[in-house]
């Protein structure tokens, strides 16, 4: 069922919301050579300092060629660059079923559906690819942006473009501050705890029956 025409609509995060995988510090460290822990601790410490440049569009040659710098590894080759970068958009091809129920359930009532996630370009690509990227009608990926959740400019092109009453709108996402951010334009939030709750909220909301 397509529900473009819906003026109900829910957006949904990716990462911790539909899929649990998280970037594996350890596999990178093996393939720049060295697993061990204090390699591994260092790779997941960059990650972290440079993801957000990432997530808003920096360059896979830019973003690995920072980490490897920081972790006091050499320049990535353009094999090895093309491994890191299929490792970390690998996550992307198994979701989480019992998420994924939900978002079949609220399809079948003609909900529109929609993704508003932090990623850069590869995952991007890899989860409008995916099985699972089919359920939704919507994409907005903070990479075609610039800038991030929780940055307020984000919400207000994707409310542009879905073109519905704000209150029509429901987004989850793991963080609180991405929610907020949400429903200070008025649109109405939930703070990802399950699917159990988010089933309970959406019910109150009158989206889900």
């Amino acid at each position: 069922m397509n529900a473009q025409g819906s003026s109900r609509t829910v957006l949904f995060d990716v990462g911790g919301v539909l899929v649990d995988a998280h970037p594996d510090p350890h596999a990178i460290a093996e393939l720049f050579g060295d697993g061990s822990r204090g390699l591994t601790t260092l790779v997941d410490q960059a990650m972290w300092t440079h993801r957000g440049e990432y997530d808003a569009g920096m360059s896979d040659r830019e973003f690995w060629d920072r980490i490897a710098g920081d972790c006091g590894q050499p320049e990535p080759s353009s094999a090895l660059l093309k491994e890191l970068v299929a490792l970390d958009a690998s996550r992307m091809a198994t979701a989480n079923e019992e998420a994924l129920d939900l978002v079949r359930r609220l399809r079948r009532q003609a909900v529109r559906l929609g993704i508003l996630s932090n990623a850069p370009y590869p995952i991007a690509k890899a989860i409008r690819r995916s099985e699972w990227g089919s359920l939704f009608d919507f994409f907005a990926f903070s990479c075609d942006y610039g800038i991030c959740k929780p940055s307020r400019g984000i919400y207000r092109d994707v409310l542009v473009r879905l073109d519905v009453p704000h209150e029509d709108v429901v987004f989850i996402d793991d963080r609180r501050e991405n929610v907020r951010a949400a429903e200070l334009l008025g649109v109405q939030g939930i703070v990802w705890q399950g699917v159990e709750d988010a089933e309970t909220r959406l019910k109150e909301l009158g989206v889900l029956f």
